[in-house]
């Protein structure tokens, strides 16, 4: 049986492919961050209350109102682009999923209140704009 021997050209094969994966997970933190501009849309029982602005010099609250007479208010938290929701009643919301989910700035995050149907959603995309750019539609 022959010993195999770690020669040189596997030393460089192994840090060329480490710097070619490190390279990569660098372009893709980079990308993460280079949005322009970044809204925020809230969501009262599947119905759009408001979109929020999240540039990064923002700082602001924000309330809106909720329940079948508009009698419950909400407050939100924005900074740095990134927001928050602050803890609602414990009658409203008793295990408080929504603010203990703390600040959201990717767009693949969410803040969902389930025992009020609310739902904050986080998107890079332009006010106002349309995509049509649909993968599917199911019925």
């Amino acid at each position: 049986m022959t010993i195999l021997k770690v020669k040189k050209a596997d030393y460089i094969v192994v840090v060329a492919i480490l710097i070619w994966g490190l390279t990569g997970f660098w372009f893709n933190i980079q990308q993460v961050g280079a949005a322009e501009q970044k809204y925020a849309t809230i969501y009262v029982q599947n119905q759009q209350v408001a979109e929020l602005s999240l540039s990064s010099s923002d700082r602001y609250d924000y309330s809106f109102t909720f329940g079948e007479n508009d009698e419950h208010t909400a407050h939100l938290e924005v900074e740095e682009g990134r927001i928050r929701m602050l803890s609602l009643d414990d009658e409203l919301c008793p295990k408080h999923i929504c603010s203990h989910t703390g600040w959201i700035e990717y767009q693949y995050e969410k803040i969902v209140c389930l025992p009020n149907q609310i739902m904050i959603t986080f998107n890079e995309q332009t006010r106002g704009s349309d995509s049509q750019d649909v993968d599917g539609v199911t019925y």
